[in-house]
């Protein structure tokens, strides 16, 4: 089960986002299950809270946004756990990586070693496949 990282997220519900037509149509084939068993990191939907906070996004329209990835056809969820924190410690530790990363790259390595991303950093990490919205 691959897991989908903010950055999809993020592009799919902003029109002027420059991935936005490629996650539209990766999130239509998520819909109509041509890509079978995707989920979103729950550490991503944190973050993307975060973000649009600090961007001065009111609470009403993250929440919409929120309910809106809650309800999408066929998008599940993966939890946070202790593994996973103690995962993304070591993959910051050996790799570098911001927080955020670590906790998606930690969540797709311990679920199916899949992240769908367009996030190049995730490609240099040993056990963890990037698949590219692009060719999906």
């Amino acid at each position: 089960m691959p897991v989908i990282e903010l950055d999809m997220l993020i592009a799919f519900v902003n029109p002027l986002d420059k991935h936005h037509a490629i996650t539209s149509n990766l999130f239509m084939k998520i819909r109509d299950r041509q890509i079978k068993n995707v989920s979103t990191t729950a550490s991503a939907y944190l973050e993307y809270q975060l973000i649009h906070k600090a961007r001065g996004y009111g609470e009403s329209e993250i929440r919409r946004d929120l309910e809106m990835f809650r309800v999408f056809p066929n998008l599940g969820e993966r939890n946070l756990s202790l593994n996973i924190l103690i995962k993304a410690s070591e993959l910051r530790d050996k790799y570098g990586l911001s927080f955020f990363d670590s906790l998606h790259a930690a969540t797709a390595m311990l679920t199916d070693q899949k992240v769908i991303s367009s996030n190049q950093t995730y490609d240099r990490i040993a056990g963890l496949v990037r698949l590219d919205p692009q060719r999906l």
